[in-house]
């Protein structure tokens, strides 16, 4: 990964050329080594970051022979391409000269990775140990212009989702006071209706005994009490039972 994060290169360069005449100008090499002993290079374009994963071959093999046949399918991971590929590797990166001494030469050492101890899924440990290598992105962020555009995207945004989040509270609220006044009105109706019963009950109870006083009581005591005004006698109760004792009417 160059130091602008301008770009990943994967799987390339394969040799010690290939890098030297990526990361030098073609034209100015000779020029350059003459001048100075000290190998040169771009150092707008030179990497800030290099990881070696490695494997042995046996490995890579198992890999692949163990990869699902769709993702095969139709790329250079079957078995003859990859021990063809893997020959061509070690051919051109012996012990004494591989792809990464170039970049020893240069002070830029790689981080080496042993792929084969990682167990977990999919390699997840490894790309999480590259992540923190890597660091948080750079240089693709918004613009300044864009960032204050979505500062005021975000600003209305949340504008928008709290008026509507209290208008919905509002009308919660307007619901539960509506069914709560309903539950009442309803509350107080039954509680009508059980009193008129109780009291068509009652009545109901009543009437008979109110026409047993009516038909055999209250016309005499009526009488009893008229005449009890009328005498205001010392003892108006003693009165009032001599006068139903001598005036019943059941009594010939």
């Amino acid at each position: 990964m160059c130091q602008n994060q301008g770009f990943v290169l994967d799987g390339y360069p394969k040799t010690y050329d290939q890098a030297k005449a990526l990361f030098v100008p073609e034209d100015d090499i000779e020029e350059l080594e003459q001048e100075s002993k000290v190998p040169q290079f771009d150092k707008l374009i030179m990497p800030e970051l290099l990881v070696s994963l490695e494997a042995p071959d046996e490995f890579l093999r198992d890999r692949v022979m163990n990869l699902p046949e769709k993702l095969i399918e139709g790329t250079h991971n079957t078995e003859d391409k990859l021990n063809k590929r893997l020959t061509i590797f070690r051919e051109n990166n012996t012990e004494d000269v591989t792809v990464l001494n170039y970049f020893d030469e240069l002070e830029v050492h790689p981080y080496v990775i042993d792929i084969t101890k990682d167990k977990s899924k999919d390699a997840e440990n490894t790309v999480e140990q590259l992540k923190k290598m890597v660091g948080n992105p750079r240089n693709y962020g918004a613009t300044p212009e864009e960032l204050e555009e979505q500062k005021k995207a975000e600003a209305e945004r949340r504008i928008r989702m709290e008026t509507m989040e209290r208008e919905q509270r509002q009308r919660k609220e307007e619901e539960e006071l509506s069914e709560m006044k309903r539950r009442q009105e309803e509350w107080r109706s039954r509680l009508e209706d059980v009193k008129r019963e109780e009291r068509e009950a009652l009545e109901a109870q009543s009437a008979p005994l109110r026409n047993y006083l009516m038909k055999h009581v209250m016309p005499t005591l009526t009488m009893a009490l008229v005449d009890c005004c009328k005498a205001r006698p010392d003892d108006a109760v003693d009165f009032i039972a001599e006068y139903l004792f001598t005036h019943n009417p059941q009594v010939d």
